[in-house]
């Protein structure tokens, strides 16, 4: 059942399979956004073409490797960019959300129209 999401997002995959980061500087919200409703399995082989390392947790959560999202990160401001989203992982490790000292962050995926 696909339904429209208000809030922010960081990885949208669009009917394409194109990924891109956005609101990059809201370190709030964690998510993967698809247009439609891929697998996990499928969610995953899509951001492994962009960077390798990520894993499927189960039918909504996939281990995001940090180094994905660093790579779809602006170039701009990238110094304060890198302290936010460093505080995000240290959160995020605070509540047992990441594996691999920190590596591979716990992310939801949720599908929307996009």
């Amino acid at each position: 059942m696909e339904r429209v999401l208000n809030q922010t997002v960081i990885l949208e995959i669009d009917d394409l399979a194109n990924v891109k980061l956005l609101k990059p500087n809201d370190f709030k919200e964690f998510c993967i956004q698809c247009s439609d409703s891929r697998s996990a399995i499928e969610v995953c082989e899509i951001l492994e073409s962009v960077q390798e390392g990520n894993k499927v947790i189960d039918e909504k959560h996939l281990w995001l490797c940090n180094e994905l999202v660093r790579e779809l990160a602006p170039d701009t401001n990238y110094e304060n960019w890198e302290k936010g989203f460093t505080e995000m992982i240290d959160y995020a490790t605070s509540k047992g959300w990441t594996e691999n000292n920190g590596t591979l962050i716990r992310a939801h995926i949720e599908w929307a129209m996009v």
